[in-house]
């Protein structure tokens, strides 16, 4: 049961990316992306199995679509080597607006999943985040699988520096199941090339005292083209 059901997401995943030019043209909600990095780090932590290394580079991509009044969905990918998975993928759906004065909102649902990993890795959770000007706020809490009872608060910052460059930074905390508590963080910049081609450079990493060498601070370099 749990096979099919993970190449059934993998079909569904694969049929979205493949339709994405053509209803594009026909709905004004859908967006696409591609992109590779020089390695797949998330929340400060190495994910690839054959890491911790500096170098194992990544393609990443996905399809969201935005109905409008404030409900998306979504699916993102990206190789690597995940037990003996050989990708990731990510569903979503959340509904995102505004509260007035400035701030927003952002709350969903998020499943990953890792076809024939054996369901180890695969996870459920709901995420919630504020944003107020340059900074959001984020908190995410596992319902089941791997990330179950799992929970991580982050605060993030976007600082334009140019019309093209960004600053971006980050800092975030874990309960206890998640990781011993340990904390993660990221700074970086990202620069718009034009044409919605995007560049990124960042140092990630988390506190090896509690993760082990996977959380080690590494630069992450990264390019992503959006449709």
């Amino acid at each position: 049961m749990h096979l099919s059901k993970t190449r059934l997401a993998l079909a569904a995943a694969l049929v979205s990316a493949a339709l994405a030019p053509a209803l594009a043209q026909a709905e004004g909600g859908l967006s696409y992306n591609i992109g590779a990095v020089s390695l797949y780090k998330f929340n400060g932590i190495d994910q690839d199995n054959r890491a911790p290394k500096n170098f194992i580079p990544a393609l990443q991509g996905g399809v969201d679509y935005d109905f409008g009044n404030g409900l998306y969905v979504g699916n993102w990918n990206s190789t690597g080597k995940f037990g003996d998975a050989r990708v990731e993928i990510d569903l979503y759906a959340g509904y995102k607006g505004e509260l007035g004065n400035g701030l927003s909102y952002d709350v969903g649902f998020a499943s990953y999943l890792y076809p024939n990993s054996g369901g180890g890795w695969n996870g459920n959770e709901f995420y919630g985040s504020v944003g107020y000007g340059i900074f959001t706020a984020r908190y995410t809490h596992g319902v089941s699988g791997w990330s179950d009872k799992r929970a991580r608060l982050s605060l993030a910052l976007a600082q334009p520096l140019t019309d093209a460059l960004t600053l971006n930074a980050g800092i975030a905390v874990r309960n206890n199941r998640n990781y011993d508590g340990a904390y993660d963080y990221n700074l970086g910049v990202a620069y718009d090339l034009g044409n919605d081609l995007s560049t990124t450079a960042a140092v990630s990493g988390a506190q090896t005292s509690k993760v082990g060498d996977v959380g080690k601070a590494r630069l992450v370099v990264g390019i992503k083209k959006s449709f």
